[in-house]
């Protein structure tokens, strides 16, 4: 198994200083055989060959011309890609997602659960936002007092143009059950709260329910218990942390995710990984 960084982990200052940025024509994506939670929001322009993952875990393929939606904090693990798998990948930092949200909220507020995060693009289509992600790339490599205004100026462009495409491939955003709503409001509540609790309980209270009527909706909408999503995506987290950060000893991982000790927090790991975090991170 390959053990290099995620290629998302290798840049990530880089990310957080630019706001945005374009990976243009990778394919490394496929050597990535372990989940991974990007703290980014990415959008991938597939152009050719197809990958297979889960997201969420839920199983999604990627096929030539498909364009995927990935907000930050989603789950996601490689499992196959063909050999001549391709793929640009937008980029885009938490505090430039906030920003843009703030100007165009109908659309990016609550793109994780307006569309399906995959939906394929039309030859036409394609070159259309092809031609995007090489105009942000364009001006992201600028050295100008002007450049982060130019980059959500054609984020804007960008945006109604993928409004007319949703259009005119008669996509329309869903109209989500009761359950899928909340489904929806705990997972993002879940990514910005679980550094402080990882009790069912917790998050029962913050949505106004009951945690037997919570944790019987996220049953039957996900097909796992609300413990076992919890837990996943926290170990998903501490994985990323152990593998990528190497600066960071066993005690700041645990402060990181929010475990009152070290030996909290490798009774947890043990308990989900069946290994303790320093053997994991011996294997790595």
């Amino acid at each position: 198994m390959n053990k290099q960084p995620h290629a998302l982990e290798e840049i990530r200052d880089q990310i957080k200083t630019h706001g945005l940025m374009i990976l243009d024509n990778i394919n490394r994506v496929s050597i990535y055989e372990k989940a991974y939670a990007s703290p980014f929001f990415v959008l991938w322009l597939n152009h050719r060959g197809c990958l297979k993952n889960l997201f969420d875990k839920q199983q999604k393929e990627f096929h030539q011309h498909d364009f995927v939606m990935v907000p930050p904090g989603h789950v996601m693990e490689i499992q196959e890609s063909s050999d001549d798998y391709l793929v640009s990948l937008l980029i885009i930092s938490p505090s430039f997602l906030q920003n843009l949200k703030h100007l165009y909220p109908f659309y990016f507020e609550h793109v994780e659960y307006r569309y399906n995060s995959v939906f394929h693009l039309s030859d036409e289509q394609y070159d259309g936002m092809q031609g995007h992600f090489m105009m942000l790339q364009a001006i992201s490599q600028l050295s100008h007092p002007e450049r982060d205004e130019l980059l959500v100026k054609q984020m804007e462009i960008g945006t109604h143009l993928m409004e007319i495409y949703l259009h005119e491939n008669g996509i329309t955003a869903p109209e989500l059950t009761p359950a899928q709503q909340l489904v929806n409001r705990f997972k993002n509540t879940f990514v910005n709260h679980f550094h402080e609790s990882r009790e069912v309980q917790y998050y029962a209270n913050l949505l106004c329910l009951s945690p037997k009527y919570f944790g019987s909706i996220i049953k039957k909408q996900t097909g796992i218990s609300a413990n076992e999503w919890i837990s996943g995506y926290v170990i998903v987290q501490a994985k990323s942390l152990l593998r990528h950060s190497k600066d960071l000893n066993i005690q700041q991982i645990s402060q990181q995710l929010g475990f009152s000790d070290p030996a909290a927090f490798t009774r947890f790991f043990k308990t989900n990984a069946g290994m303790s975090p320093k053997e994991y991170r011996a294997q790595q």
